[in-house]
């Protein structure tokens, strides 16, 4: 199963660089539009108060030092450009807002295929170089705010199964559970419809969200898509369902402030299982907790988290996932505007035979975040893997990472 593992991610990796001269014409078009949106954000004097417009780059260098499959270096990059419009203070249209939000991103030819990790220890990696509007959505509240309704294109896990304070870890566990292996996220967001309710007296939100499916099963590339897909095409008919229940709170005891959520999903696409069976849908489920344990704001304090989640084993590769962390901001263990973290996910692998798993996979990940100004951090990482991909053949792969992270 891990060479099969290995040589499915190639396959996929050349068949994503296959593009017709549509779609390249495309890019570049997008790709020039948003090089001309930052010259003109850098030369506004100011922006009306109906818009806002901010971006990020990243820059990461990594290496597989020991262990692994490849002992050597890679890099990639990510280019996020947004901008929100508030149609309230726009167009006089009350409780809405659009938006949208563009995203660049390199391929390389190390990262997990050096590593040999399943969990993918860069949240940044991708299988073909990007160039797209990533999000593109409206947003209306209704009855004082209490109901929510969001459509377009968007990454689930924006809405569901996120970890607020999980942000600062590269390993892409820490964003969300690898279980929800066909969530509609990085690199592939979706068109959906989605409807969120607040209970405000007993501080919960209930959310749903329909999307696009056809990413999982069929290969659709959704991430350079619009809505094409959605309503069923020649393509695929499929579609990802989540429902997720959350709670938050300002205080507990003598601590901070948290946040937990459960949640299910649900996707009906036909999936082959592991045994050669055709099975019609899969699911999972999934619980996430996090606290504030010291400090007084946001920017300063102890901070913990837990995740929890598990799939069908029949077609999922990762049964179960555990893991847990502590975020340390300033409060004495770091520079004030500093941030250091450590991480430990444990991915439990389907005990299915025909899946060819021997051991499960666990990632420790460990990093420090030098904030200079408000503007430029840079942000070196380790990461040790235990059994990667579950494999008997592959050592124990030690990476080393930093990021250098520009906010504008």
């Amino acid at each position: 199963m891990t060479d099969v593992f290995f040589e499915s991610r190639k396959s996929l990796n050349e068949t994503h660089n296959v593009r017709n001269d549509i779609e390249m014409n495309n890019n570049v078009l997008i790709y020039s539009l948003s090089l001309g949106l930052i010259g003109s954000v850098i030369a506004a004097p100011s922006l009306p108060p109906y818009l806002s417009i901010g971006g990020e780059y990243t820059h990461e260098l990594t290496a597989v030092l020991d262990g692994g499959i490849n002992q050597r270096s890679s890099h990639r990059e990510l280019l996020v450009l947004e901008a929100e419009l508030d149609l309230e203070k726009f167009l006089g249209i009350k409780n809405s807002t659009l938006f949208a939000q563009f995203q660049h991103a390199t391929t390389e030819k190390g990262g997990t295929l050096d590593a040999g990790d399943l969990q993918a220890y860069s949240n940044l990696e991708v299988g073909s170089s990007i160039d797209e509007l990533y999000e593109f959505w409206y947003q209306q509240t209704f009855f004082n705010e209490k109901l929510r309704i969001k459509v377009g294109k968007v990454d689930a896990n924006s809405e569901f199964n996120f970890v607020d304070v999980a942000g600062g870890f590269a390993n892409s566990s820490a964003g969300f559970s690898p279980t929800i292996f066909a969530f509609p996220t990085y690199p592939n967001p979706a068109m959906s419809v989605q409807a969120f309710w607040t209970f405000e007296k007993q501080n919960l939100t209930l959310g749903y969200g329909l999307y696009d499916g056809s990413a999982t099963v069929d290969g659709v590339q959704t991430g350079r898509y619009g809505p094409s897909t959605f309503f069923s095409s020649d393509q695929s008919d499929d579609y990802f369902h989540i429902l997720q229940l959350e709670r938050s709170w300002d205080k507990v005891n003598n601590m901070g402030a948290g946040r937990a959520s459960i949640g299910v999903w649900h996707h009906d696409g036909e999936f082959t299982t592991f045994d050669g069976a055709t099975d019609r849908g899969t699911y999972g489920g999934f619980f996430t907790l996090e606290q504030q344990f010291t400090g007084n704001s946001e920017e300063q304090g102890v901070f913990g988290f837990f995740q929890y989640a598990w799939a069908d084993e029949d077609v999922s590769e990762v049964a179960q996932h555990i893991a847990g962390g502590v975020v340390f901001r300033g409060n004495g263990i770091t520079r004030s505007g500093d941030e250091a973290g450590l991480y430990v996910t444990h991915a439990d692998l389907s005990d299915v035979a025909a899946a060819g798993f021997t051991k499960n996979e666990t990632a420790i990940d460990a990093y420090y975040n030098i904030q200079f100004n408000s503007n430029f951090a840079l942000k070196p990482e380790l990461q040790y893997i235990l059994s990667p991909s579950g494999s008997a053949t592959v050592d124990d792969a030690f990476v080393a990472g930093v990021r250098a992270i520009f906010t504008f």
